[in-house]
């Protein structure tokens, strides 16, 4: 493809911009840019879902639930005026961890630390499995790196406690204790 000379665009930056030349040896990959709305709509789902799993929150600070195949719990780690860091951890059933002598419990979701932040009303994951921060700094962004996360790995942790809040929404239900008298049920 020729490049007229006035218009300073260089060969490789238009085979980048059209698609030409992409796929062979020495193509250059378009820089990955966040999608800031959908991350921000994501975010936004994430702290109204977790604020219908979390009643009573000024007051309590651990929520557990009965989902299919286990129990999640929700605790709060920490709390200050304009956040508060959650922590939620899935937990098998005791029926489902064995089966025949094999264990189940290694589809387990990981724990996943969310901070709340109350003033914007966003809550975005920054740790899964004690690993953070979430997707580096977002500066200087190089493939492989020693974490092995990708480019969008904060919008793709963010999406799955979304899908993962709204299964619980749709299928937990509230592991109470109930006390009588001196009896517990």
């Amino acid at each position: 493809m020729a490049v007229p000379a006035d218009t300073g665009r260089s060969r490789i930056s238009v085979q980048a911009r059209t698609g030409v030349g992409t796929g062979t040896r020495g193509s250059v990959r378009e820089r990955y840019r966040v999608d800031l709305p959908d991350y921000h709509a994501d975010c936004d789902a994430n702290y109204l879902r977790l604020c219908k799993l979390m009643p009573e929150f000024e007051s309590n600070h651990c929520w557990r639930y009965q989902v299919p195949g286990g129990t999640l719990q929700v605790a709060v780690l920490e709390r200050s005026r304009y956040t508060t860091e959650v922590c939620l951890q899935a937990s098998a059933d005791a029926a489902a961890k064995v089966d025949a002598g094999k264990d189940k419990n290694w589809l387990r979701p990981p724990p996943i630390t969310v901070r709340m932040y109350h003033d914007a009303r966003m809550a975005e994951v920054v740790a899964v499995d004690g690993q953070g921060p979430v997707g580096g700094d977002g500066l200087n962004f190089s493939y492989p790196n020693p974490a092995m996360h990708k480019e969008d790995e904060r919008q793709q942790v963010n999406r799955y406690l979304s899908e993962w809040l709204a299964h619980c929404l749709a299928n937990g239900r509230v592991d109470v204790d109930l006390t009588f008298g001196d009896r517990r049920r």
